[in-house]
């Protein structure tokens, strides 16, 4: 009888008997995608759970209006945050370190599609610090600018419409979004008032 139960602890410690993993639990893979690609395009697979806000010093719900800056670059953009479960948070000592999962948040204008910053093909790889959502396992540091092409002057952007599509992936594919509509409002601080202004239309064309 002690063989027979013996083998059956062994066979239930061998399947995982403890207890079972969580379904967001961050995914275990032996076959990673290069670290050095921009935007690796493995068979994604849904994984986790994420939620585009705003913030620059702690995350906040993503408003109908979202106010924009003017920033040193001489043009406009906006603070994105992010929570998110279910991924590998990374090493927040290390920025470029290849654990660390890819964030990618690119804008558009939500009428006619035109994105506003073209060069963010490529996502970063900022690790994720633990949050203090109990729906959301991590959280970015602080929040990130998406910064528009400067292009885009202001008498485009007052009271625009536009959509901010986040994505995050890890090395293994696995992969969740969210995307928010939202208004944009004048920035805070002083901005040159365009008129006139061509836009980046031309830019934008192949």
């Amino acid at each position: 009888m002690r063989l027979v139960a013996l083998a059956a602890m062994t066979a239930i410690a061998a399947c995982g008997g403890g207890d079972a993993p969580s379904p967001d639990a961050a995914a275990i893979c032996t076959t990673r995608a290069d670290p050095l690609q921009c935007w690796p395009d493995p068979a994604h697979k849904p994984q986790g759970s994420v939620t585009l806000g705003t913030g620059r010093p702690a995350f906040e719900p993503m408003p109908e209006t979202l106010t924009l800056e003017y920033g040193p670059q001489g043009g406009f953009d906006v603070v994105a945050n992010v929570r998110m479960s279910g991924f590998d948070a990374g090493n927040l000592d290390m920025l470029l370190d290849p654990g660390n999962p890819r964030t990618r948040i690119r804008a558009f204008f939500a009428d006619s599609n035109l994105p506003l910053n073209f060069s963010a093909g490529c996502p970063f790889r900022q690790a994720y610090r633990p949050s203090n959502s109990s729906e959301y396992d991590y959280e970015l540091p602080e929040g990130v600018a998406v910064v528009f092409e400067t292009c885009w002057r202001s008498n485009h952007l007052l009271g625009a419409r536009i959509r901010i599509e986040l994505e995050l992936m890890d090395d293994c594919g696995g992969y969740v979004a969210d995307v928010k509509t939202v208004t944009l409002a004048p920035p805070t601080g002083p901005f040159p008032i365009d008129q006139d202004a061509p836009g980046c239309m031309h830019v934008a064309d192949p």
